[in-house]
């Protein structure tokens, strides 16, 4: 409001000072003119004294007033008197002509223009008093004073003269007030004319952008309805897609269930080496088509955002020693070495998703052995980053010493489907899935995975994951108390620095005193200038003097001290154990094994074997010990045959049904104490039966469903139906007897 009325304001005020700009050089020309006509007039009676003197006086006046005062308004009343002054200097230089009156009216037409009805009023003053005092004085016979040339003036002509003298006088200052006025409405109009042209101009713009605005709206409805109906299209291919996947895993999974199973059940009886040779193939390209299968459904869960990761405590230590348990017999075939390493500072127990900290480990550990001829592979854990709220950043690297990777090939790796070898004839298979799922994975842990390379250096992938140190309490990890062994030597020999620092490391955390040897000359020479050896730790595998021949030098020389031989193929030295080894340990070490030999070995102890030989896994013992009776709900003639072969080896008798529908009948004739239920039946599937189950039987069983679908989160679909357990196809001999043996347990302890 306040800007709309200072606009117009403004805008009179200069108009104001245009006019008064204009108007005073218009007063600089008539002045000029005035003063001239005064000298004109002063050769008709010789008044040039009156014509200086008074005009000169009259401009000084005017003059001085202006520029002394130039921001007030005097002068122009100045010019107001000044104007009358010379009406009465052109009479008076006339002796009384009465038309030198008109310049009186000249004058008050001029002042007009600066529209300012107040400036009548001087002129006014000095006309009345010009014509009371000169025609008073002129009446009473006073000669020279010039008023008029009429003989007489009375006072009824004075009346008449100075009234329509004032009637002229309020004409012009009328005139000028008008004018002003009329003015001020122009410019109000103007502006008011301006504003409803902008107000024009606005409604035109907004009525433009309306339209604008309408189109877009329009355009963004229809891109709205083409990403819906996008949208929608992709939910349905995505839908396709897990359906296609599911078909596709259930209907490979289930005669892989068969190739499997069959090939563990082949397995059992005595064979010739080359019979085990193919059952280990069977078995082995059976366990790799699983996995495949396994990538491909999990690269497909993580990009249709699918894919859940638990937030659960685990062993840190476990975890690690479990994923190089898996690799340890290929390591023994290929001579590599398997080492780890956990920074002091690190959490012992963490929280997160083991199962795919694992599958992510495994995947890099994997691809490190893939392409490590010689050397080793080692997993470095430290601790990144600790954050004030308890967060803990932890760092994995998986260091090998195989072949390396082009610098300008490492861009490919995370790459889903890529090999940086896509040639055909690569040496190295693979689908090109497990780097993208571990990248994937860990981004999901909240971390990255990097590469660093030298070709025939070897690799370190290295990725970060975000957790917290965990604190429920879980089946306690084994340690033993090394607080007795405190100050005792231990030589360590071992032809590989990476062994000798972890051990040297893990030796001085139990305080006990490391003295270490690249090989079994230096482990001589040190054994002949120190015979305060309290153990002996050797590796087997050494050029020149391998640990075999080392033991046997240390058993003429040193009878007394303990050796303790670390093998990739430890089995294999099992007559030489009382000779010459308190115990053999097999790579990848286990922290709490080895302490626990270490303490058996210092205090003289026969040693306990806790590393089981898994040979005939099969024996009609286990139903002995972990009886039940075992109710099998499943279609598939050849799932029929694998489980109950698997279960008559074990020693159970169990009963078969063909679908849901039997099972039913079947739990509420008989009291079992397992269901094996197949998810995916004809006339009732496994769920449904399992739900009426859970209602009509009295004494429950415990259901545990076997499914080939791996695709849309079975596990939580069975547990919601009432299922107790999930195994997932094909049916691993593992799998199912901790399964029973799990089950057992659970209801002993009820």
């Amino acid at each position: 409001m306040n800007n709309q009325l200072t606009s117009p304001l403004s805008q009179n005020h200069a108009f104001q000072f245009e006019v008064k700009e204009r108007s005073d050089r218009l007063m600089n020309y008539f002045l000029i003119s005035y003063f001239l006509v005064g000298l004109v007039l002063a050769v008709f009676y010789d008044t040039w004294f009156i014509a200086f003197g008074v005009g000169g006086l009259s401009l000084l006046a005017y003059y001085s007033v202006k520029i002394a005062l130039p921001d007030s308004s005097l002068y122009q009343y100045v010019l107001s008197a000044v104007l009358g002054i010379f009406m009465a200097q052109f009479i008076y230089q006339m002796h009384g002509l009465f038309e030198m009156h008109f310049f009186a009216f000249i004058g008050s037409a001029l002042l007009i223009t600066y529209q300012k009805w107040k400036l009548q009023i001087p002129m006014l003053i000095v006309v009345v008093v010009h014509h009371a005092s000169l025609g008073y004085l002129q009446d009473i016979g006073i000669s020279k004073v010039y008023f008029t040339q009429l003989d007489y003036f009375t006072i009824q002509a004075f009346v008449i003269h100075i009234f329509l003298s004032a009637v002229i006088f309020f004409i012009c200052g009328l005139w000028a007030y008008q004018l002003k006025k009329f003015n001020e409405i122009s410019i109000l109009q103007t502006i008011r004319m301006g504003e409803l042209q902008k107000e024009a101009l606005l409604s035109i713009e907004r009525k433009r952008n309306e339209e604008a605005l309408e189109n877009s709206n329009q355009q963004l409805r229809i891109s709205n309805m083409e990403l819906e109906k996008a949208r929608y299209d992709a939910d349905q291919a995505n839908q396709a897609k897990s359906i296609f996947l599911a078909t596709m895993s259930h209907e490979i999974r289930t005669p892989m269930n068969g190739v499997v199973g069959m090939a563990a059940l082949l397995a059992e009886p005595p064979l010739t080496e080359e019979q085990r040779m193919f059952t280990e193939t069977i078995t082995t390209c059976g366990d790799a088509l699983i996995s495949v299968i396994n990538d491909i459904l999990d690269f497909s869960k993580i990009e249709s955002g699918n894919l859940e990761l638990e937030r659960e405590d685990f062993d840190l230590r476990h975890c690690i020693e479990d994923v190089l348990d898996i690799f340890g017999t290929k390591a023994a075939k290929t001579g590599l070495d398997l080492v780890y390493q956990i920074a002091e500072n690190v959490p012992s127990q963490i929280v997160g998703d083991q199962l795919r900290l694992r599958q992510v480990l495994i995947n890099l550990v994997g691809n490190a052995m893939k392409f490590t001829a010689q050397g080793e592979v080692c997993i470095d854990v430290h601790v990144q980053k600790t954050d004030s709220d308890g967060k803990v950043e932890l760092r994995f690297d998986v260091r090998d010493t195989g072949i390396g990777i082009p610098e300008d090939k490492i861009n490919q790796l995370f790459k889903a489907f890529s090999q940086v070898d896509s040639s055909t004839t690569r040496k190295y298979g693979g689908t090109g899935l497990g780097l993208a799922i571990s990248e994937k994975l860990v981004g999901l842990m909240g971390g990255v995975i990097t590469v660093k390379s030298r070709p025939d250096e070897g690799s370190t992938f290295s990725f970060t994951v975000s957790t917290n140190a965990g604190i429920r309490i879980l089946v306690p990890y084994t340690y033993y108390n090394m607080a007795e062994q405190e100050g005792k030597k231990i030589l360590v020999v071992d032809d590989n620095a990476t062994n000798r620092t972890i051990l040297k490391r893990q030796f001085e955390l139990w305080k006990l005193k490391p003295v270490l040897a690249d090989s079994g000359e230096e482990a001589l020479a040190i054994l002949s200038k120190n015979t305060a050896i309290d153990l002996v730790i050797t590796d087997m595998q050494m050029p020149g003097m391998d640990g075999m021949m080392l033991a046997g030098f240390i058993r003429e020389q040193y009878p007394h001290i303990p050796i303790i031989l670390l093998s990739s193929i430890g089995e294999e030295f099992k007559n030489e154990l009382p000779q010459r080894f308190v115990s053999i340990m097999t790579k990848p070490i286990k922290q709490h094994v080895l302490s626990k030999q270490i303490i058996n070995a210092l205090q003289q102890q026969p040693p306990v074997h806790d590393e089981k030989i898994i040979r005939n896994k099969l024996s009609r013992d286990f139903c002995e010990k972990y009886p039940f009776e075992i109710l099998i709900a499943e279609d598939n003639e050849m799932n029929q045959h694998v489980i109950m072969h698997i279960l008559h080896k074990m020693g159970y008798q169990p009963d078969l049904v063909k679908n849901g529908q039997e099972a039913v009948e079947a739990a509420n004739q008989k009291d079992y104490g397992v269901i094996l239920m197949d998810m995916q039946m004809p006339v009732m599937d496994g769920l449904e039966a399992t739900r009426i189950i859970r209602e009509t039987v009295v004494k429950q069983p415990v259901i545990i469903a076997l499914t080939a679908n791996a695709m849309t989160d079975d596990e939580e679909v069975c547990l919601k139906a009432g299922m107790d357990d999930y195994i997932c196809k094909p049916v691993k001999l593992e799998t199912l007897m901790g399964k029973l043996e799990k089950w057992y347990t659970a209801a002993i302890q009820q």
